[in-house]
C-alpha cells in the first residue's frame, strides 16, 4: 500500500471536524453522526491519541472534556462514567439526565501519555490528574471485590465488546442468541442496575452480571504505568511510587488468577468459573505488559493461526467459532480500536516486524472501505456508523510504524 501521509492528515482533520462538539465550554469529538451523539469515555480517548497528530490542542481539549465531569457523590464518587450526556438525553436509560451510571477501559493517562509525546503541556496534566486518580481509587475501591487488584464489570457495556460471544453465558443468554435477544437482555440489566445497585458484590450475590476480563485488566494495568509516569511528571513521588505499587500488585493477580495453560481468561465472578468462549481479548493483554516474553511471543503467534488469519485481521471472535458472524455487532468483526491495542501491545513486547504488518494492513482496510465503525474479516464489507471517528486509530498505527506523519 502507498501511502500518502498528507492526504491521511487532510481525511482524518475534515473527519473529526465533521464530528466535533462544542458545548459549556469544552470541545469533544462524537464517535460519529446521529448514530452516537454524546460521549463516550474510551472513544474520546482513542480520539485523543489520532488528534495528537493533526491538532495536539484538540487532544488536549478531548481530554479535558472527557474528565470534567466524574461522579462526586455517592457510593460511585469517583467513577467516570462510560457516556456523558453534556446536553441531556440520559434519563431513561440511567434515571439520570446527564451521565451513564457504569464505566468503560480507563486509557486517559495512556492517552495523556501519548499526546504529551508530542505536545506537553504541563498544565493540562494538572487539571485532569486528580480525575484521574480519582477513577483509579474508585476502581479499587469499588470493583476489586477480591482485594487482589484485579477490577471486575457489571455490564457488557463497561468492556467496550457489547455484544461479544464471551458475555452469552453470564448474561443468561441462550446459545446463538439473536441480535434483539442480547440487545434486550443488556437492556433489561441496565434497567436493573438502575433500580437495583451498582455494587459488583450484589451482582454476585443476585446472580447478576459480574466479570472479570483479562484484557480489560490489561488495559487497566497499563494505564496504571501511564499515571505513575504523570505523577513523576508533575512532581509527585510519593503517588507514582503508590500507582507503581498498585500496578505491580494487579500484574501479579493477573499472573496468578487470568492465566490458564499460558493463555489469558475471563472470569465469571458470579459463577466462579472461565468464560469458555475464545476472543481477540487474549491478543490486547500484550497491551498491558503483563505476560513473559516468551508467553507474549506465544500468544502473538497464535495471531497467525487460521481460524485468526481471514482476510482481513484481527476478527475479534475466530472464525471456526460457531458464535462467529462477521457481519453482526461484536461477533467476530475487525475493529481498528481493538487492532491498535494489540498493534501497540506487540510493540510493547519488540514483536515490531509482526505490529508493522497488522498496521500497514489495518490502514488497508481503511483505506479500501472507508470510515466504517467496523468490517467483516472475510469480505472486508464496512458495516456499523459512518463516518466513525475512532477508525482513525490506522492513522497512528501508520504514522508511528513509518517513523511520522513527515
Amino acid at each position: 500500500m502507498a501511502w500518502n501521509a498528507e492526504r491521511w492528515r487532510d481525511e482524518v482533520a475534515a473527519l473529526f471536524t465533521l464530528n466535533r462538539v462544542e458545548v459549556d465550554g469544552y470541545r469533544y469529538t462524537r464517535p460519529a453522526p446521529s448514530t452516537y451523539e454524546h460521549q463516550w469515555l474510551w472513544d474520546s480517548c482513542f480520539h485523543a491519541i489520532i488528534l495528537r497528530h493533526i491538532d495536539p490542542e484538540m487532544a488536549w481539549d478531548e481530554l479535558r472534556a472527557i474528565s470534567a465531569r466524574p461522579l462526586v457523590s455517592g457510593s460511585d464518587a469517583g467513577m467516570l462514567p462510560h457516556m456523558q450526556y453534556w446536553r441531556g438525553g440520559g434519563e431513561g436509560l440511567w434515571g439520570v439526565d446527564s451521565h451513564s451510571i457504569i464505566t468503560q477501559p480507563p486509557l486517559i493517562a495512556i492517552a495523556a501519555q501519548l499526546v504529551w509525546q508530542i505536545a506537553p503541556d504541563e498544565q493540562v496534566l494538572r487539571t485532569i490528574y486528580p480525575t484521574v486518580a480519582a477513577f483509579h481509587t474508585w476502581f479499587a475501591r469499588r470493583r476489586d471485590v477480591e482485594g487482589d487488584g484485579l477490577v471486575c464489570l457489571i455490564h457488557p457495556w463497561e468492556s467496550g465488546w457489547d455484544a461479544s460471544p464471551r458475555w452469552d453465558a453470564p448474561m443468561g443468554l441462550s446459545v446463538l442468541p439473536s441480535d434483539d435477544e442480547a440487545r434486550s437482555a443488556r437492556l433489561a440489566l441496565a434497567a436493573t442496575l438502575q433500580e437495583r445497585d451498582t455494587d459488583p458484590r450484589t451482582a454476585r450475590a443476585e446472580g447478576r452480571f459480574c466479570v472479570i476480563p483479562a484484557d480489560f485488566n490489561a488495559v487497566r494495568i497499563a494505564d496504571l504505568d501511564a499515571l505513575t509516569w504523570m505523577a513523576g511528571q508533575i512532581g509527585s513521588s510519593a503517588d507514582a511510587a503508590r500507582w507503581a505499587a498498585e500496578a505491580r500488585m494487579s500484574r501479579d493477580a493477573f499472573r496468578r488468577r487470568l492465566i490458564r495453560d499460558g493463555l489469558p481468561v475471563d472470569l465469571d465472578v458470579t459463577r466462579g468459573e472461565v468464560l469458555a468462549v475464545e476472543t481477540a481479548g487474549q491478543f490486547v493483554t500484550l497491551f498491558g505488559g503483563v505476560l513473559e516474553q516468551s508467553e507474549a511471543e506465544a500468544i502473538a503467534a497464535r495471531l497467525e493461526h487460521v481460524e485468526w488469519s481471514p482476510r482481513w485481521r484481527v476478527p475479534t471472535s475466530p472464525v471456526n467459532q460457531p458464535q462467529y458472524a462477521g457481519d453482526r455487532y461484536w461477533r467476530g468483526n475487525v475493529w481498528v480500536n481493538v487492532n491498535w491495542m494489540i498493534w501497540a501491545g506487540l510493540r510493547r513486547y519488540g514483536l515490531i516486524e509482526q505490529a508493522d504488518a497488522l498496521a500497514l494492513q489495518t490502514a488497508e482496510l481503511v483505506e479500501t472501505e472507508g470510515w466504517h465503525e467496523y468490517f467483516d474479516p472475510m469480505t472486508g464489507a464496512g458495516h456499523g456508523s459512518h463516518p466513525h471517528s475512532w477508525t482513525a486509530l490506522a492513522l497512528d498505527m501508520l504514522a508511528v510504524s513509518a517513523g511520522g506523519l513527515g
